[in-house]
Order: structure tokens, then C-alpha cells, then sequence
């Protein structure tokens, strides 16, 4: 805490700056400065007991390891908000992989307290006002090698307690190792050079944090188990765990999550709805405070996401419903194929099934698929398929093993018999 001057009209600002930001940094030990940067902004990670280093697989990477952004394909856009025991918490992204410059993005994170109570020294009454911060994340990932990513942040923090400003920029840098692997790591620095914020006499250093994670997927990626170790770098704080489970039951529509760290036991769900184009989502998760033997209020977050253009593959057909006829070539349906891709590709694989997920037709090659095929509504073996709904799973993979794959309704056939009308003849009997 600062000395106190005899002034009645800065000294009821300075006590409660110290109070609050003790107060505020609940999610770290002995009111370190900073929560607002290690807490955990989206509904995905919260519910993963706030363990994603060794994940970072979406546009909060640069959250937690700006390195795990160079495991995005599509543009990505994520939002969320947190009611927060009176306050407001809310946070916004953008990402944008490329072909040869890495990966960017830009995130915004906003939190305000308001109508707080204010007192001087001996404990008199004053006005109340407002307490607000705003950190503004600039992100840049490269991949030089191919199990290894690094990435880094620049941050520009502000901060406004009453009528007193604050600005401070910082950094982080970040490493990512095998991020197409079943296991993945990852290792952060963050926090380095500050940011520091001075409000009025007082100055406030976010202390660098280092962050270290793994995960582990299982079950062809539908168990994802994660977990992070945090230590500041202040002599009074001790290690942090943080653990996480992520599990598709239904893919890739449902996603269930669980996790806990020192103060909250978390769970979580998440639903999401891939078309050709794009991705869309929505997250929720509820926190439950264990330390406080669960006294405090629970807690809700909720948040969307969206991707969209970036290297995606997808298919057209047309028509979207034919009757194919044995020894008739021009009866089929035109798969036109897209795809986009970081780099060349090395082969491909289209798989058509029918509604009981069974495959009916294969088409595989080396190098890049061609733009149009075409489908006549055999199989494998050369008979024609039952009358139904058809799908199709495409995966194409890159020259350094990178996949990229999506699966869709297709098209429908149905059996047409021949035209003409058939004469009923009354019978004798």
C-alpha cells in the first residue's frame, strides 16, 4: 500500500485502487496485479479448468500460446461474456491464417466494475465511480520448421480507476511443439517488460508468468486431455494447476468438457454446425467455486464462434437428386470439388456413403484432386446403390502431412421406372 497524503481528494482514490486490485485478482494467489491476463476469457477454455497451452487449437491461442495459431485453417471469429460477482467480462477475436506469412490475429478484452463504493482513511463516505480495463492483443505465428511453432503477442493495456488513466504495453512469446501429433506441447513466456500501469502515485507491474501445457488426444481426437502448469514470477505465488477434458460424443455436433484448477471445478458444452463454407458454434460453461467449499455463487459463461474461408475443402453436386441407369453414362450427378490449401498437396481421398455411414464408392490419387468428377451411382463393384440420401467425406493431405477434410450431404437417388402406361384388363373368373 502507498502513503497516504493529507489530501481529502486523492487519498480516498489511492486507498481504493490498493483495495481493489486485491480484491479483483481473486483468480490469482496474494492479489497479484494482472488477473485480467490469466484468467481464461471463453466459455471452451474456462470449462477446461482454463488448461489450453498445449492445445491453443482455435483463435484464443493467443490468449494462452500465440504459437498454437499456426495450427489454423479457416478465418475465425470468437466472442464471449461473463457476469462476473457484479462486473462485466467480455472478450472478442479475430485470426487470419496465410499460405506464406504466418498467421495474425487481433483480440480485445474488456472488463468493467461499476457504482463501487468509495472511503479516505477513516473510512468516511465519498462518491462512487467506476473501474475499468481494456487490453487490446496484436498476434503473429509462424511455423519455421514442421513439428515446431512460435508466435508472439504485443499488448496494449488500459486502464481508468475513477478519473485516474492508466497505459501499459507488454509482450509474450510462445512456443508450440508436434501440433499435428497425438501429443502436443507448449511453453509461454508471458507478460515480459510488463505491461505497468500508474494510476496517479501508484505503479502496478503485471509480473511475468510462465505457462507451460500438454495434450494428449485419443480415440481418433475425440478425447482431448489437457494440462498446464502456471507459475508467476513473484517469490509469494506458488505452482498452479490447471486439468481439462474435452470428449465428442456426437461428431462433430456435440462436445462435452470438464476441469478444475485451484479455485473452480468447471464443465461445459459446446454444439456446433459445419456447412460447406463455414463453421458456426455456440459454447457454454458454469464454474463452480471449491475453494470457498462452494459458498460463492455459480457462474455462467456463454460464447460464439464462427469460421469461415481460409484452406477448407468441400464439394457441390448436381442435381442433388438423379436415378442412375446401368449403360446410361450421361445419367449422373457432377461432384465439383474446392479446396484450398497452405501448401502442395500430396494425396486426396473421397468417400461417398450411404445413410447407415457405410462406404458404397472410393476415388483416392496422388497430388491434387481434379475439379470435377463424376458419380453414376455404383459402387465399388459396379452395381447400382439402394435408393437413399448419400454423403461424402473428402481428406486431403498437404506435402508435410497438414489435413484438411469435411463431410456433407451429398445427394439422393431415387429409382424412376420406365415411361409409359400399363393396361389393366378386367378378368373372368
Amino acid at each position: 500500500m502507498v502513503e497516504l497524503k493529507n489530501s481529502r481528494n486523492t487519498a480516498p482514490l489511492i486507498f481504493i485502487f490498493n483495495f481493489l486490485l486485491l480484491t479483483f485478482c481473486f483468480a490469482q494467489e496474494g492479489g497479484v496485479p494482472g488477473a485480467l491476463l490469466n484468467y481464461g476469457m471463453s466459455p471452451r477454455t474456462i470449462a477446461l479448468g482454463k488448461a489450453f497451452t498445449g492445445l491453443a487449437d482455435d483463435q484464443e491461442a493467443v490468449y494462452y500460446n500465440p504459437a498454437g495459431l499456426t495450427q489454423l485453417l479457416t478465418q475465425t471469429v470468437k466472442a464471449s461474456y461473463l457476469s462476473l460477482y457484479g462486473s462485466q467480462l467480455g472478450y472478442v477475436g479475430y485470426a487470419l491464417p496465410t499460405r506464406k506469412l504466418g498467421s495474425f490475429a487481433l483480440s480485445a478484452i474488456y472488463f468493467t466494475s461499476r457504482d463501487i463504493d468509495s472511503r479516505d482513511q477513516f473510512m468516511g463516505s465519498y462518491n462512487s465511480f467506476n473501474f475499468t480495463q481494456t487490453c487490446f492483443i496484436f498476434s503473429y505465428a509462424f511455423q519455421p520448421v514442421k513439428p515446431v511453432g512460435l508466435g508472439t503477442n504485443l499488448k496494449l493495456m488500459t486502464s481508468k480507476v475513477a478519473q485516474y488513466g492508466a497505459l501499459g504495453i507488454g509482450s509474450d512469446i510462445g512456443i508450440f511443439l508436434f501440433p499435428r501429433g497425438i501429443l502436443s506441447l507448449g511453453i509461454v513466456c508471458q507478460n515480459i517488460l510488463g505491461p505497468k500501469l500508474t494510476h496517479y502515485e501508484r505503479t502496478d507491474e503485471i509480473p511475468v508468468t510462465f505457462r507451460g501445457g500438454v495434450a494428449l488426444k485419443l480415440y481418433q481426437e475425440r478425447l482431448t486431455i489437457v494440462v498446464d502448469v502456471v507459475k508467476s514470477v513473484l517469490e509469494y505465488t506458488s505452482i498452479e494447476p490447471h486439468v481439462g477434458i474435452e470428449f465428442v460424443p456426437v461428431f462433430p455436433i456435440l462436445t462435452l468438457r470438464g476441469g478444475f484448477d485451484k479455485n473452480f471445478l468447471n464443465i461445459g458444452v459446446g454444439i456446433k454446425r459445419i456447412e460447406d463454407k463455414f463453421t458456426a458454434g455456440i459454447d457454454y460453461s458454469v464454474e463452480l467455486h471449491h475453494a470457498s467449499s462452494y459458498l460463492l455463487e455459480y457462474r455462467h459463461k456463454i460464447g460464439i464462434f464462427v469460421d469461415f474461408g481460409g484452406f477448407r475443402t468441400w464439394i457441390d453436386a448436381t442435381p442433388k437428386q438423379f436415378s442412375p441407369t446401368p449403360g446410361r453414362k450421361d445419367n449422373v450427378t457432377w461432384l465439383d470439388v474446392h479446396y484450398n490449401t497452405k501448401r502442395d498437396i500430396k494425396r486426396w481421398q473421397l468417400l461417398i456413403k450411404n445413410q447407415y455411414g457405410e462406404v458404397v464408392r472410393t476415388y483416392s490419387g496422388w497430388d491434387a484432386p481434379p475439379l470435377r468428377l463424376t458419380w453414376d451411382g455404383l459402387d465399388d463393384i459396379g452395381r447400382v446403390v439402394t435408393d437413399g440420401k448419400y454423403y461424402y467425406e473428402i481428406v486431403i493431405i498437404d506435402e508435410v502431412g497438414e489435413t484438411i477434410s469435411c463431410s456433407d450431404f451429398l445427394t439422393s437417388i431415387v429409382t424412376l421406372g420406365p415411361e409409359g402406361e400399363i393396361e389393366f384388363l378386367p378378368q373372368d373368373y
